[in-house]
């Protein structure tokens, strides 16, 4: 398997096991520090943002990497809201600075993805 897809499988389970944390704080692994999965997870973000490189290629996998993102948490928060969890942090798909910041991540993809389309041309 390739580096870049282990550390992205890596950042998906540690956001998730933070998200699980976060919404049934006594259930699950309490044994395991929320600091050292918010280290891990940092961590590894960033080995990831120094090995990929940036070419036209890794930027249209960005994007579509952020969009699935970006669904996986929508998804995530629903499901362990579904299952009776509350957010100790507020983080809830009725939280309005959720659907703020959505939106403004949605704007810069956008935008970042009609430069590179201009720049194809």
């Amino acid at each position: 398997m390739n580096l870049k897809i282990l550390l992205r499988i890596g950042i998906f389970l540690l956001f998730s096991f933070l998200m699980i944390f976060d919404y049934f704080p006594h259930l699950v692994l309490k044994d395991i520090p929320k600091t050292a999965l918010t280290i891990g997870m940092i961590s590894l973000a960033v080995v990831y943002i120094v090995i990929n490189r940036k070419t036209e290629k890794d930027c249209e996998n960005a994007l579509i990497g952020e969009a699935v993102f970006i669904f996986y948490m929508l998804v995530l928060i629903g499901l362990l809201t579904v299952m009776g969890g509350k957010s100790t942090v507020g983080i809830s798909l009725n939280n309005p600075m959720l659907w703020f910041v959505l939106l403004l991540t949605i704007v810069d993809m956008t935008v970042r993805y009609r430069k590179m389309m201009l720049r194809k041309r």
